[in-house]
């Protein structure tokens, strides 16, 4: 489905469209601020493991067509780890290969445009436009607790960086296991390393990325932060328990995030917990309204893991171009166009706005 039929879909109406020319969001929506934004997505990404699977949910292609504004490219930051043994070298080398790849592949072929600052994302992408780049990672591993490594990133062009991923880092803990891999011994929340981390990252103008952190680690983070903080890719649990929620976030995770002026981003994982059933447009659709009623809707965004091998999709659900469908679902309950903008990428552009200025 390419950008016109995105529109179409999602916002039908006869004074959609104007002669042989296509209207953009900001026209649809009478919004000159929409952005179509991915806060967190592995676009065509490096393959480095022979066990490691090519995921076509996000590519540079489904983002063009789609006319997505800008994506997050994001390197994994403890892919050593997650390869048990079969990678060589430390993280920080690795993760290091994995943005040079973009770098090289991409950003220099002028394919994607790399966003340094919030106003480098662009209205919108299509064949002669390209869409921005965010580089981030996943997981503060290769930083190994050490501030100045936040710098060397920061140079690289990294703006972005998820500080837990799937191992008890020098930084805090995280929320669930990858399979049956051992994470390490458990910190008890934020570590000493951890905060110097965090201070350094907003210091210099980095979104800190609170998905995978444990509950502990994530309200450490909120205690010290001076600048809105964002969970990329996560969804609702319907426990107050965080030990039941796996890598989903309770209320209360979510309201310590929106109180430090951040914002929560979805998904299109599929699954049931309970009673709480989540496997249609629909349902997304829902609980993002209620997500809106219960912390503002500056408060929720778009989140794919687009390229991260989800186990189970949303039905309907094969690429970032689908994100119309959702679009048509948000409508459907009467979600307002300005809220539908807000969600799709208005707030995390605000956010950072105020993260990397």
């Amino acid at each position: 489905m390419d950008r016109r039929e995105f529109l179409r879909y999602s916002f039908a109406s006869g004074a959609l469209f104007v002669v042989g020319t296509l209207p953009s969001w900001a026209q649809v929506l009478g919004s000159a601020s929409l952005r179509v934004i991915d806060a967190h997505a592995h676009p065509d990404r490096y393959i480095a493991d022979s066990r490691q699977s090519k995921d076509p949910t996000s590519t540079l292609k489904s983002i063009k067509k789609l006319g997505m504004a800008a994506s997050a490219f994001a390197a994994v930051g403890d892919l050593v780890f997650l390869s048990q043994g079969r990678l060589p070298g430390t993280e920080f080398h690795n993760t290091k290969t994995q943005l040079e790849w973009w770098m090289k592949r991409i950003v220099k072929k002028g394919e994607v445009k790399l966003v340094l600052k919030a106003s480098d994302v662009p209205s919108a992408s299509g064949p002669d436009s390209p869409p921005g780049a965010i580089l981030a990672i996943e997981g503060g591993d290769p930083l190994g607790g050490k501030p100045e490594r936040v710098n060397e990133f920061y140079h690289m062009g990294v703006r972005m960086i998820t500080v837990i991923h799937y191992r008890n880092n020098e930084l805090g803990d995280i929320m669930r296991m990858f399979r049956n891999l051992d994470p390490g011994r458990m910190n008890n929340g934020l570590t000493s390393a951890g905060r110097k981390v965090v201070e350094r990252m907003q210091e210099l103008g980095m979104v800190v990325d609170v998905a995978h952190a444990h509950s502990n680690t994530l309200k450490g983070i909120a205690e010290i932060s001076s600048r809105p903080l964002v969970d990329s890719h996560t969804s609702l649990c319907p426990f107050e328990d965080p030990s039941r929620c796996g890598r989903l976030r309770t209320w209360k995770d979510m309201e310590l995030i929106a109180k430090a002026g951040g914002v929560v981003c979805t998904w299109p994982l599929a699954y049931k917990m309970g009673d709480y059933v989540r496997m249609t447009f629909l349902d997304w659709a829902k609980e993002i309204l209620e997500m809106k009623n219960r912390l503002g809707m500056e408060h929720v965004g778009l989140g794919t893991d687009g390229g991260g091998s989800l186990p189970q999709l949303i039905d309907g659900y094969r690429d970032v171009r689908d994100l119309s469908k959702l679009a048509a679902a948000m409508r459907e309950i009467g979600v307002s166009d300005d809220d539908i903008a807000a969600y799709m990428g208005g707030n995390f552009h605000r956010v950072l706005e105020q993260c990397i200025g």
